[in-house]
């Protein structure tokens, strides 16, 4: 029985779940590293970042605690477009909001997740707010953003950028109510405690096998919300998508983590990745301010143009 399988929630756990409360929080402070000025402001809400999110979404999915939660929810395969709209209406708000509502969604958001627990079909118990699961799925999101500028931005980050996007991504978890004690407070202890957590904890379970499976989307994605293309011409999409989101996955997950569950990366697959990665850095780029963000963000960030004192605390 490796590590990974003998996670569980114990008695500290569950006193640091309860102990996580708003006004604990030093909340305001947080929210004034994520205006207008930051770089998450700027690259959280772009489509850019949609390429990156299966991968983050995976290694999320491989801590065992993680994974009892998904497999009982089932969301991921039998409402995708809910499960994406719910993330766009609880998560992004975290930044692109006024300062108070941002404050607010980040509560909201905690509460949420001290909801979702109970038993796996094995009798393994699972918390949404288990402290170490939970401070890894926000794990995922700093290597992920690091991975976008990689793959798929023309922009090579700074030395100072780095240093500011790290504390922003701090400040983030701060808002959603992760306690110091469990939040890396310096890259090296991130890196630290990120490879100690892929190496003795992270595994591949029966919704990594789903999720990996190329032929995800085409099996368990309906059409779109509203949508009336013909069903083959959906299925057809569908098996486009499928396909090049597996490479994309492949190529930007980290090499450790494809070492450890034993993930075959090919050639080809890197040579399909390399591709698709240069074509994004290629024609991304002169896409319009409009068509780079996402609707609801674009409409925040006009919003904030128009009335800055309203995003400032």
């Amino acid at each position: 029985m490796t590590s990974a399988q003998t996670h569980s929630i114990n008695a500290d756990a569950i006193a640091e779940i309860k102990s996580v409360k708003a006004s604990n929080l030093d909340a305001e402070a947080a929210k004034a590293k994520l205006g207008p000025d930051s770089l998450m402001w700027r690259d959280f809400g772009t489509y850019l970042y949609q390429f990156i999110l299966p991968q983050a979404f995976i290694m999320q999915t491989a801590h065992p605690m993680v994974d009892r939660a998904v497999a009982v929810d089932q969301k991921y395969k039998k409402n995708p477009w809910g499960r994406a709209k719910d993330s766009l209406k609880l998560l992004w708000p975290i930044i692109y909001s006024k300062p108070q509502d941002a404050i607010d969604m980040g509560v909201r958001l905690r509460e949420l997740h001290r909801s979702i627990k109970g038993v796996d079909k094995d009798g393994k118990k699972y918390h949404a707010m288990d402290p170490e699961a939970y401070a890894w799925v926000h794990m995922t999101g700093y290597d992920a953003l690091l991975r976008l500028y990689r793959f798929f931005s023309n922009h090579k980050m700074t030395p100072k950028e780095r240093a500011m996007l790290f504390e922003e991504w701090k400040a983030m978890g701060t808002m959603l109510g992760i306690i110091d004690k469990s939040l890396p407070q310096t890259e090296e202890e991130y890196w630290e405690r990120y490879n100690y957590l892929v190496d003795e904890r992270l595994e591949k379970g029966p919704v990594l096998d789903e999720l990996l499976d190329p032929m995800f989307i085409y099996h368990h994605y309906p059409r779109p919300p509203k949508s009336k293309m013909p069903m083959p011409v959906w299925k057809a999409i569908a098996l486009f998508w499928g396909y090049t989101q597996n490479k994309v996955i492949l190529g930007t997950l980290p090499t450790r983590f494809r070492k450890k569950i034993n993930l075959k990366y090919t050639k080809t697959d890197r040579i399909m990745f390399n591709t698709f990665a240069f074509l994004v850095r290629t024609f991304y780029p002169m896409l319009s301010y409009e068509k780079q963000y996402l609707g609801s963000v674009r409409r925040v960030m006009d919003d904030a143009k128009a009335n800055p004192d309203a995003y400032q605390l």
